[in-house]
């Protein structure tokens, strides 16, 4: 499937579906681009950075009926089922990975410095663009 036909596959309820989750990603990156302005830890910085490529993937996820009861399982899907299809380019799931890595998923203290910052925000805000694209 190539560029903009998954959208064309969608219904109108599993547009709304991903439509939603990635108004929930904006809001993520919005929050991202706030906390690091008002100088924040950037464990939270990396959290919200997260969530703006995750939300998207659950729903492309969600809007393919796919189960996916762990976010790492939502990741090897969005890998199979848009990636390896090529509706997306792999450096989005590239980023995806690191800010998996990356994120405070527990009290151990991960090394996030600003150049992992800098590298991820421009591209959680083009894939949002793409997933927009992607499903219009």
């Amino acid at each position: 499937m190539s560029k903009g036909e998954e959208g064309k596959d969608m219904d109108e309820n599993q547009r709304n579906q991903v439509q939603r989750r990635l108004d929930h990603a904006r809001d993520s990156l919005k929050d991202a681009k706030i906390l690091l302005h008002e100088g924040a830890e950037l464990s939270f910085v990396m959290n919200s950075l997260y969530y703006s490529f995750l939300y998207p993937v659950l729903g492309l996820i969600q809007a393919r009926q796919l189960p996916a009861p762990m976010q790492s399982t939502a990741i090897a899907l969005f890998e199979r089922e848009y990636v390896q299809t090529g509706v997306f380019e792999s450096r989005f799931l590239d980023a995806l990975r690191k800010a998996f890595d990356l994120r405070p998923a527990c009290d151990c203290q991960k090394n996030i410095v600003n150049a992992d910052i800098e590298e991820l925000m421009p591209i959680a805000q083009e894939f949002l663009d793409a997933v927009d694209k992607n499903i219009q």
